[in-house]
């Protein structure tokens, strides 16, 4: 199955952590995980076309699930969704101004795409 995998399109330091978190994935499997730059208004017929063979994936910094409002703006809501951060606390704005240590967060996200791989 390939992911499609959609980070959080804000410009915050958690959203840019996310991103981060994002392209790790895309550079370790890049044959199988693909991130999207944006959402466009052909993803229906995407899907459509992939049928089974693709799940798309919605990676959000934070509770205000940006990414998973842009896959629903265009009228997609089968995705899932992973949540980066519970809440939001200014410190995680704090500690992302460094994204070279987030290991937990990669960590995280790998639990998160185990389980979403494990239920298809």
């Amino acid at each position: 199955m390939k992911l499609k995998i959609y980070p959080c399109p804000g410009h915050c330091n958690v959203s840019m952590m996310t991103k981060t978190v994002a392209q790790y994935f895309g550079i370790i499997d890049e044959e199988n995980i693909t991130i999207l730059p944006h959402i466009s208004m052909n993803i229906l017929q995407e899907v459509e076309a992939a049928g089974d063979s693709e799940k798309y994936i919605s990676l959000n910094g934070c509770p205000s699930t940006c990414a998973s409002m842009a896959y629903e703006d265009m009228g997609y809501e089968l995705y899932d969704e992973i949540v980066m951060t519970p809440d939001y606390d200014i410190k995680h704005n704090e500690k992302y101004t460094n994204l070279e240590d987030i290991d937990e967060e990669i960590e995280h996200v790998q639990k998160a795409l185990d389980k979403i791989i494990a239920s298809y």
